[in-house]
């Protein structure tokens, strides 16, 4: 025998009733004894309530929502039944709407509603549904026949949610269906006294009816067959990943429960627990789903926490005091105090030298509970023995439960790791000594973040989610936005890393979206975009997107983005950026960025402001890192220049040359930012700095490759005809080092404090003569490597290439991030 509760939402149309029928249908010809408990249909019990109220306050209005109720049931009929069946089944229900109209019309007379009153009214919900579907069975040749379970299940008269006599109510039940042999179709929610007065069994109460039914009869198997595929990781609605569990315990489900899944009421469980009869949670419009089982023990699992649960909107009162150190009977006052108000406490935490005690009641109990503390205080108060009662509102509590975590070492800190690193802070902590959860008080307003966050950490481990907002779609960006569509299913499937990005932003438009922007047509999308750019409302939105694990990704070349690198920073979001200007402005800024990310436990991540996508930055970060010291930095770090000195081998133009830099790629927007040498500067204070120096820019001498005039020139048109003057000047010292058996390279150094930018002669034998086309090579010399320096050289140049340079900084986040 199995005892299947369906739900509001499961019999919320005709359509939706037919499948549910269907099911048992199924379950028929598979020859399972079955038991139907079913619900209202869809908000009938609200519309019960809501025109029992207009009706004691003699509103007019009552009449016409009883007509919706007797129309939505005789709909129900006609869709359903047919012919003789249809009559017979009408009069059934006429009679009850005529008794229920009845009812209404005497508190609208009388203008008192009590709850026996309106447990009454509201019982007519299931008794209207029930003689409907067993109806509609009939119709489909299924033998079955309508239970008011106002026959069998007796209570308390506590109105509204009256207690069960199980003796009696487990009496009942195995006699009726001893003599019924029609497959039964139960009324949940109801029953009555031993007087026969109507009562309902509160929240969750056909659940409960399904629950004694079954522990009753002893069922094999208890399913509640509701619109969501079982019990879920975390509620679909804040944690799109979410996902359904196989199975939990029953402690589980309570823990879970009590902390906002709404799947099943914990108090609901008990006759199936105490008869240890499983029950299955599941999906009526994915039949076929198994759904999740509930029992008193499951197979171990590979995950140690079952679920991630939360009460979305609380307050928390906190009490300090000296006067609380040592003294019996604190606790037992605050909490006696506030029982006797009828307030009822959600979390409790102490410090463990009871200097302080914070608790969580619901926002509406904040500022009485604060009220009743005090008094029962006031003279520990008067005395300064404790001091005033702090009230925080707006805040939420997460619970993160599993039965595995008391034998899972690691599993706090690896919450607490994960909500750190997404500047998310903890405003209290409790746990049970079972520890069967961790309770999390954090600010409302990162709730869905930090379900996110504990989700991907807990659940998705092998599977990081990124946020990107990239502002610059540009030569860079848009390398980027193809490569990330190019290594999707890569990085997807070997490195467990799904990035999306959630926000563009170029000159002209902006465009956000919280899923995840399409990257095939993120052109379009940002074309037709009705948001026109801006750069503080792009980072004000953000910001207040507050999507776990978000990263800006700066492709620009200004320092218009860098303004907001602190502000963006200090908001617990990580940044990637090809752009040199924030790491070559003063010492001061360098080190306030390093420090806002080491403090929000965020990354500012810049590998490819030297070499691109070459190791050059980290391995330096690794040599520090080390113990090692650095003596000397030396290298060619422009692709830009490097293309140029190499082509010029085999040319006699220098304008030429820089013009086909130009055409390739290699160059920055404006090619003098090259060609004066302050790029290739700003990469080498960057070393100097990374290497642990206090340097500025002005400290750098600068040999520059073009003349005054090419360099004040007012465009790019007017710098190339200018640049043309300077080809004699170059050219001819090409000549006078290859009459030395030499060449002419652009080299930076930097040693004993002292850092320079200069053209030199270098011979064949050197190790910088034989680079191509935009090669970068670096040279560091240190304690360690003081006799043969670490070399790095590679492609050090192009759009694509650093756009594969700045991936390799998102997927380094991401390993932080795990």
């Amino acid at each position: 025998m199995r005892v299947l509760k369906f739900g509001g939402s499961s019999v919320g149309t005709p359509e939706r009733i037919s499948s549910v029928i269907d099911i048992l249908s199924e379950y028929r010809q598979r020859k399972i004894r079955f038991a139907v408990v079913s619900s209202a249909f869809q908000g009938v019990t609200d519309g019960l309530i809501a025109v029992s109220k207009k009706a004691v306050n003699r509103d007019e209005t009552y009449r016409k929502g009883f007509a919706n109720l007797k129309e939505l049931h005789l709909h129900a009929v006609d869709i359903l039944v047919h012919d003789k069946n249809a009559d017979e089944l009408k009069s059934k229900v006429n009679l009850l709407l005529n008794e229920l109209e009845e009812i209404l019309h005497g508190i609208f007379l009388v203008k008192e509603l009590t709850l026996r009153t309106l447990d009454f009214v509201m019982s007519f919900g299931e008794r209207l549904s029930c003689t409907i579907i067993a109806g509609a069975m009939n119709e489909r040749g299924i033998d079955s026949e309508s239970l008011d379970s106002r026959t069998i299940i007796k209570t308390d008269d506590n109105f509204g949610n009256a207690k069960v006599n199980f003796e009696l109510t487990d009496k009942n039940i195995s006699e009726h269906f001893a003599k019924h042999k029609k497959i039964q179709i139960v009324t949940g929610f109801i029953g009555s006294t031993d007087k026969g007065e109507t009562t309902t069994l509160g929240r969750g109460g056909s659940d409960y009816s399904a629950s004694i039914i079954g522990a009753a009869l002893n069922a094999e198997e208890i399913e509640i067959w509701t619109d969501v595929d079982g019990i879920l990781t975390a509620d679909p609605r804040k944690v799109s990943d979410s996902y359904s569990l196989n199975a939990v315990t029953y402690e589980e489900a309570m823990e879970m429960s009590h902390f906002g899944a709404k799947v099943i009421h914990p108090p609901t469980m008990k006759p199936a627990l105490i008869k240890k009869i499983p029950i299955r949670i599941k999906n009526t419009f994915n039949p076929s789903f198994e759904g999740t089982l509930i029992a008193e023990s499951e197979q171990e699992t590979s995950f140690s926490v079952k679920g991630i649960s939360s009460i979305d909107d609380i307050t928390l009162l906190r009490i300090t005091g000296s006067g609380m150190v040592g003294v019996v009977g604190v606790a037992s006052r605050i909490f006696g105090a506030l029982a006797r108000a009828s307030v009822n406490v959600i979390l409790i935490t102490q410090a463990s030298s009871e200097h302080s005690v914070c608790f969580a009641v619901l926002p509406q109990h904040g500022k009485q509970s604060k009220k009743i503390i005090e008094e029962e205080f006031k003279w520990e108060i008067r005395d300064g023995m404790i001091d005033e009662v702090i009230v925080e509102p707006d805040v939420s509590i997460i619970a993160v439960v599993g039965e595995n975590m008391r034998h899972t070492p690691g599993i706090s800190g690896k919450v607490f790791r994960a909500l750190g690193k997404n500047g998310i802070n903890i405003v209290a902590i409790a746990q049970g000594s079972s520890e069967l959860n961790i309770s999390l008080v954090i600010p409302k307003a990162d709730l869905k973040k930090a379900l996110n966050v504990l989700h991907n950490s807990l659940f998705l481990s092998k599977r990081k989610v990124l946020n990107l907002f990239l502002v610059g779609p540009g030569l860079v960006g848009s390398a980027l936005l193809r490569l990330l569509i190019d290594r999707n299913v890569y990085v997807s499937d070997k490195l467990h890393t799904n990035i999306k990005v959630a926000g563009l932003l170029n000159r002209k438009k902006m465009f956000f979206d919280e899923k995840g922007i399409d990257l095939k047509s993120w052109e379009a999308s940002l074309g037709n975009a009705k948001e026109t750019s801006n750069l503080e409302k792009f980072v004000e939105r953000m910001k207040e997107m507050n999507l776990p694990n978000s990263i800006l990704v700066d492709c620009t070349a200004t320092g218009n983005v860098v303004k907001h690198y602190l502000e963006v920073l200090n908001s617990s979001i990580s940044i990637v950026t090809p752009n040199k200007i924030a790491n070559t402005q003063g010492y001061d800024q360098f080190i306030a960025l390093k420090e806002a990310a080491s403090k929000k436990n965020v990354q500012f991540r810049y590998g490819t402001n030297v070499g691109s996508a070459l190791p050059v930055i980290s391995t330096l970060k690794d040599i520090i890192a080390n113990g090692d010291e650095v003596i000397k930095i030396e290298g060619i770090f422009s692709g830009t220049l490097s293309f140029i000195f190499n082509t010029l081998k085999e040319k006699d133009s220098f304008s030429e040359v820089v013009k086909l830099a130009k055409e390739r790629g290699y160059t920055e927007p404006d090619p003098r930012d090259d060609l004066s040498g302050l790029d290739m500067a700003r990469k080498l204070l960057i070393l100097i700095r990374e290497s642990g120096f206090q340097f500025e820019l002005k400290d750098i001498e600068i040999e520059k490759l073009i003349s005054r005039e090419s360099e004040k020139a007012k465009s790019i048109d007017e710098f190339f005809e200018r640049l043309r003057k300077d080809d004699g000047r170059i050219i001819q010292r090409k000549k006078n080092a290859a009459a030395r058996n030499c060449m002419l390279s652009y080299i930076a150094r930097y040693e004993n404090g002292k850092a320079r930018l200069a053209i030199e002669e270098i011979d064949k034998n050197h190790p910088f003569s034989n680079l191509t086309n935009s090669e970068n090579i670096v040279a560091f010399t240190t304690k360690n490597y003081w006799r043969n320096p670490l070399i790095i050289r590679g492609q050090g140049a192009g759009a694509d290439f650093t756009a594969t340079g700045i991936l390799s900084d998102i997927l380094r986040i991401s390993n932080y991030l795990s």
